[in-house]
């Protein structure tokens, strides 16, 4: 058996019956009943479990333990125990982790491909949810499609489950109120890759490199004076309780900064109809990604209210600043030896065409008013459901082990 290009599995080492992407539970169990039991490892995202984006992996977990029928059973582990992030892929490939959270930015160099679409992500405005979930489904079609950024992780010895999945609402959160390059200049700006590098740079803040982990204290120390993250990281880690002033572009957005769910070898080694049946659940997890972010968003409002904050956007000067700095980042896709730049800026332009116009056709629509999304989000929920299955069925299924 091989698995179709850059999917779950790439080897003939999976064997047994396949079944329809749809199907019922009992149809998997009837294909793995002479399956023995596996147990799988999984390092979450989520630091404990409990939050947003832990229920939501949960749900991906549950989703593959029940129409296994129990022949399949994982162990979830919170706060990345085996592998910090930039040593997941490393920890897949060994096998010490079947199913694992990597987060690509850290290192660019490593994964310049993927560094190669990273820097084009901000192309599209920041918005509550409407551009986010599209630019996040316009790079998953992107990444699926083009082989040298699977490559950043297989030539690597890991198989991708979700190539990228871009976190909300990049956000540019101060300890006091920033709206312009002239207020942020000579602060110090935590940063979280090479994008965020250089936009700080650009609207004339001190970039600080660090990772999300230590970024509480630094902003209650005064050692920094503002972050930027997106506002899951921000409200989830506290940093809104200590930077309670919010600033947004209108115009673009700042980075947005992906995941990628890999597998290991136990996974290609398993019956096909097992392989299918975790690739599939990538719809589940497709889905929780975009409602927990929805979720998020709209808890940081109160968030920076109950501290104090105010939600800004940035003034014409620091878009014009800001603009520069993309610009650049375009030329560093445009000049990279790692693929064909020009080529995936035209084929990511035309992704984000192509998926905001299935977004507006399902009755989407942007908003770039965070309280008004918030005040919304509480009276009718967010569910992006229908969205989700399109993108599975378009982007993922020609993906799917055969």
């Amino acid at each position: 058996m091989s698995g179709c290009a850059g999917g779950v599995s790439t080897s003939d080492e999976g064997s047994g019956d396949s079944v329809e992407f749809g199907s019922d539970p009992q149809a998997f169990q009837d294909a793995l009943a002479d399956m023995d039991p596996v147990e799988l490892t999984f390092q979450a995202g989520s630091s404990n479990g409990t939050d947003h984006t832990g229920l939501r992996e949960q749900d991906f977990v549950d989703a593959i333990e029940e129409i296994s029928g129990g022949k399949i059973t994982i162990n979830t582990v919170w706060g990345q125990p085996i592998a910090p992030y930039d040593e997941v892929t490393e920890a897949v490939a060994d096998g010490r982790i079947d199913i694992g959270l990597e987060i690509p930015i850290y290192t660019p160099a490593k994964y310049p491909a993927i560094t190669s679409l990273i820097n084009i992500a901000p192309t599209a405005p920041a918005d509550p949810y409407f551009y986010e979930m599209v630019t996040t489904a316009a790079a998953q079609d992107v990444a699926w499609s083009t082989e040298e950024i699977l490559d950043d992780y297989r030539d690597k010895g890991a198989n991708v489950l979700v190539p990228l999945e871009f976190e909300y609402s990049g956000a540019l959160a101060c300890t006091e109120p920033v709206t312009s390059s002239d207020e942020l200049d000579g602060k110090q700006l935590r940063v979280a890759s090479a994008a965020d590098f250089a936009i700080a740079e650009a609207l004339g803040a001190t970039p600080v490199s660090m990772q999300y982990v230590e970024t509480y204290e630094a902003l209650q120390r005064n050692t920094i004076d503002c972050t930027f993250g997106a506002l899951k990281i921000q409200t989830g880690s506290g940093f809104l309780e200590v930077a309670p002033y919010v600033a947004f572009p209108t115009e673009s957005s700042f980075s947005r900064n992906p995941t990628s769910i890999l597998t290991g070898q136990q996974i290609e080694a398993l019956p096909v109809a097992a392989q299918q049946l975790i690739f599939d659940q990538a719809l589940v997890y497709f889905t929780g990604h975009h409602e927990a972010k929805a979720k998020y968003n709209s808890e940081s409002i109160a968030d920076i209210d109950a501290h104090g904050g105010d939600v800004m956007q940035l003034d014409a000067d620091a878009e014009a600043d800001l603009a520069t700095a993309l610009d650049g980042l375009r030329q560093q896709t445009v000049e990279t030896d790692a693929l064909d730049g020009e080529a995936l800026i035209t084929d990511f332009d035309a992704a984000l065409e192509k998926w905001e116009g299935v977004a507006e056709e399902l009755g989407y629509a942007p908003s770039g008013d965070y309280r008004e999304f918030a005040e919304t989000f509480d009276e009718d929920p967010f569910t992006v459901e229908d969205f989700a299955q399109r993108v599975f069925e378009d982007v993922y299924l020609p993906h799917r082990p055969s």
